[in-house]
């Protein structure tokens, strides 16, 4: 009879350790799950962020310099620019808006020294993965920013002083 106790104490005693370490297990999955979905919801925002923001800063920048001929599209470095004419006592500043090397960078230049002007020069001030910026009409600007999972967002903007 003492065999049999014995036995069954030990049943007991793996009933519960087997028990507990599908407990276990099934908490650690449930967590590693949780992680995994909050990792990817926080890279989601993060693209979201940077490319709304982007988006929002090049159109609030069109709208506080729509004076005729203050706004055009240029190259620099075989990529488009957005260049936005800015008169200050007797000489025209120009910021200049434009992607490389996987952000925006804006640079605020006296025009006379943009003949030099070099890609890389300026401040970086999102990280995005592409910016495309064109005239489909003389009074509308299309922008297109491109995040870091290929989603492209666009937006028009128009020019009220080109009308």
């Amino acid at each position: 009879m003492k065999i049999k106790s014995t036995n069954r104490h030990m049943v007991d005693i793996l009933f519960t350790l087997s028990l507990f370490c599908v407990f276990a297990a099934s908490a650690f999955i449930v967590v590693y799950i949780g992680a995994d979905v909050y990792r990817s919801t926080v890279d989601n925002m993060n693209i979201g962020f940077n490319s709304g923001t982007a988006l929002n800063f090049v159109s609030t920048k069109i709208r506080q310099h729509d004076e005729s001929g203050n706004i055009r599209i240029d190259t620099l470095d075989g990529k488009t620019a957005l260049v936005l004419e800015q008169p200050i006592g007797d000489n025209i500043f120009e910021t200049w808006i434009y992607h490389y090397n996987g952000a925006l960078k804006e640079l605020f230049v006296n025009r006379e020294n943009t003949a030099g002007l070099k890609p890389g020069a300026g401040d970086e001030l999102v990280r995005i993965c592409g910016f495309e910026i064109s005239m489909p009409h003389e009074n509308l600007i299309s922008i297109t920013i491109r995040s870091g999972d290929d989603v492209y967002i666009s937006k028009l903007v128009g020019i009220r002083s080109a009308a």
